[in-house]
C-alpha cells in the first residue's frame, strides 16, 4: 500500500504540481535580507578602524592594510567550506553558524583592545569576515532562488540595497563612536576603549539576530524542484548548468576583478581628491560619504530599471558608464574632475548583485557551490588595490585608475557575451525531492497522499 501511495504521489507530482500556485517567500526572504545590512555595516567600519589604529597603535600605513588582507582574504579561504556546510546542514543552520562566527570575532575585539594587540585585531577581523562570507554565500544564494528566474537580479539588487545603506551609515556611526569628543592629539597614544565597547555592542546586536533566526522558519529550498515547477508553469524547457560552465567561471573572474576595482577606487578616492581636486582630507571624507550615497542611490535606480530592462543589458550599460567615466578621470586633471568619482560610484552600484545572478543562472543542485565561487571573487578586494597603489607610487593617481578600468572592461565583456556561454549537462532535473522537504512541496504531497488513500 505504501509503495502504491508513493507511486501515486510521484504521478501527481509529475502531472499536477505545475498547476499548483507556489506560496510567497516574502517573510523568510525579508528576514534573510537583514543579513545584507550586517556585512555592509562591518565593511563600512573597516576604513575608519584603519585610521584609528594608526593613531593609537602608531602602526605604518602598510601594516594597516593587513586588515583589508584579513577581511577579503577570508572570502578566498572560507567560501568553499561555507558552501559545503550549507549543502550539508541547510540554509537556516548555516546562517546561524555564520552569525555566531560574527559574534565570536566581535567579542575577540575586547581582549585585543585591552592588550593593544594589532595582531589580535587582525585575527578577530578574519573571524568576523569568515562569518560574513558564510552569510553572503547563503543569503545571496537564497534570495536568487526563492522565486522565478527572470526576477532573480531584481530580488538580489533589492536585498543588496540594504548593504549600501549600511555602508553609508557605518562611517557616520564610527566617527562618533571612535572619535567623538576627542582631537587627533588626544587619540594618539591613547586607548581603544571606544573600539572595545563598539564591538561588544555589535556582538550583542548580531547575537540577537542569531536568536531570531533560531526561532524563525526559514524553509529549505530544493533548487531543482523550483526550476521544475517553473518549467511546468511556463512550458519553458529548463536544464541544469554544469558546475564548470563558462558563465560561472567567467562570472567568478568578473566578480574578482570588479570587487578589486571597487575597493581600489574607494582606497584612491582621498588621494585623487587631494592631488587632483586640491581638497583637504576632512572635506574629502565628506565627499566620500556623498559618493557612497550615490552608490546607494544607484542601487535603488537599478531596482526600478530592472523592472523594465533585462539584467545583462543593465549590467552592460552601467559598466560602460563606469568605463567612460574612468577614462575621463584618467585623462583630466582639473579640480572639478574629482566629482566624476561620484558618477563612477553611481555606476558601480548594481554590478556585484547582477554578476551574481547571471553567474549562478540555471545551476540547480549546484547552486550553493556555484554561489560560493562567485562570492569568493570578493577576495579581489585584497589583490587589486595593492597593484593600484604600486602604480600610484611609481606614476600618479590618475594613471593608477587604469587598474580598475581594465577590471570594468572585463565586466562589460561578461555582460555582452560571457554570461551567455552556458554549458548544460545531459541529465534530467531531479523530480524526487518532493518528499520530506521543509518546503511548500510538503503540503502538496501530504494533501495529495490523503486524497489517494481515501
Amino acid at each position: 500500500m505504501l509503495h502504491s501511495d508513493k507511486k501515486s504521489v510521484s504521478s501527481i507530482n509529475q502531472e499536477e504540481y505545475g498547476a499548483v500556485k507556489r506560496p510567497s517567500y516574502f517573510i523568510p526572504a525579508a528576514l534573510v535580507t537583514t543579513l545584507f545590512f550586517l556585512w555592509g555595516f562591518s565593511y563600512g567600519l573597516l576604513d575608519t578602524l584603519n585610521k584609528h589604529f594608526r593613531n593609537v597603535l602608531g602602526i605604518s600605513t602598510t601594516m594597516s592594510t593587513f586588515m583589508q588582507v584579513a577581511y577579503f582574504g577570508a572570502y578566498l579561504v572560507f567560501c568553499i567550506p561555507a558552501s559545503y556546510i550549507c549543502k550539508k546542514i541547510g540554509y537556516k543552520k548555516t546562517i546561524i553558524f555564520g552569525l555566531f562566527l560574527y559574534v565570536i570575532g566581535a567579542l575577540c575585539f575586547y581582549p585585543s583592545a585591552v592588550y593593544l594587540s594589532f595582531g589580535g585585531f587582525v585575527g578577530s577581523l578574519f573571524i568576523i569576515a569568515c562569518g560574513i562570507c558564510t552569510l553572503e554565500t547563503c543569503a545571496n544564494s537564497y534570495i536568487t532562488i526563492v522565486g522565478d528566474r527572470k526576477n532573480a537580479s531584481l530580488r538580489i539588487n533589492i536585498a543588496q540595497s540594504f548593504n549600501g545603506i549600511a555602508s553609508v551609515l557605518a562611517p557616520i556611526v564610527a566617527s562618533f563612536a571612535f572619535f567623538g569628543g576627542e582631537s587627533e592629539d588626544d587619540v594618539v597614544g591613547g586607548s581603544l576603549e571606544s573600539v572595545k565597547w563598539t564591538y561588544v555592542g555589535v556582538a550583542g546586536g548580531v547575537f540577537f539576530i542569531g536568536v531570531l533566526f533560531c526561532f524563525a522558519r526559514i524553509p529549505e529550498i530544493d533548487e531543482e524542484a523550483v526550476m521544475l515547477a517553473e518549467s511546468k508553469e511556463t512550458g519553458e524547457i529548463v536544464r541544469r548548468a554544469s558546475l564548470y560552465s563558462p558563465h560561472l567561471v567567467l562570472g567568478a573572474i568578473a566578480q574578482f576583478l570588479y570587487v578589486g576595482g571597487q575597493v581600489g577606487v574607494a582606497s584612491m578616492f582621498l588621494f585623487y581628491a587631494s592631488d587632483v581636486g586640491h581638497i583637504s582630507d576632512s572635506k574629502g571624507s565628506i565627499l566620500l560619504s556623498v559618493a557612497l550615497g550615490c552608490f546607494t542611490i544607484g542601487r535603488f535606480v537599478g531596482i526600478g530599471l530592472l523592472k523594465k530592462f533585462r539584467p545583462e543589458h543593465l549590467l552592460a550599460a552601467f559598466s560602460l558608464g563606469a568605463i567612460i567615466t574612468m577614462v575621463f578621470i584618467i585623462a583630466m586633471k582639473t579640480p572639478g574632475t574629482t566629482y566624476a568619482l561620484l558618477v563612477l560610484m553611481f555606476f558601480e552600484s548594481i554590478i556585484f548583485p547582477t554578476i551574481f545572478s547571471l553567474g549562478t543562472k540555471d545551476l540547480g543542485r549546484n547552486h550553493k557551490r556555484g554561489s560560493a565561487f562567485i562570492i569568493m571573487g570578493t577576495a579581489g578586494g585584497a589583490c587589486l588595490p595593492p597593484i593600484q597603489a604600486v602604480v600610484h607610487d611609481h606614476t600618479n593617481v590618475n594613471i593608477s585608475f587604469i587598474v580598475p578600468l581594465i577590471a570594468f572592461v572585463f565586466v562589460f565583456g561578461y555582460a555582452i557575451i560571457g554570461h551567455t556561454w552556458i554549458k548544460y549537462v545531459n541529465e534530467p532535473l531531479a523530480d524526487t525531492s518532493f518528499i520530506n522537504q521543509e518546503t511548500f512541496e510538503d503540503k502538496l504531497v501530504v494533501v495529495k497522499t490523503e486524497n489517494v488513500r481515501q
